[in-house]
This record gives structure tokens, sequence and C-alpha cells, in this order.
């Protein structure tokens, strides 16, 4: 019964573990979504 608990154990820190590049990854997709919404604005691209 307590290998359960641990592998649970496990499975959550792996979780914890992948939610951190993650998060990194969608701040870096919404600041690159700015940064080309600017750049079209600059050079006059319609939407």
């Amino acid at each position: 019964m307590a290998w359960i608990f641990a592998l649970t154990a496990v499975a959550v820190a792996g979780l914890a573990v992948l939610a951190w590049p993650a998060a990194r990854a969608l701040a870096a997709a919404r600041d690159l979504r700015a940064e080309v919404r600017r750049a079209k604005e600059r050079l006059g691209v319609p939407e």
C-alpha cells in the first residue's frame, strides 16, 4: 500500500516539474503575440 502512495507522490512531483516550463512557455507565447501585434501596427499590416 505504501508503494501506491510513493508512486502517487512521484507522479505529482513530476507534474509540478513540468508545470514550470509550461507556464514559462505560455508567458513567452503571450509576449511574442504582443510583439507581433506591435510590429504589424508599425508596418501598417492589416489584421
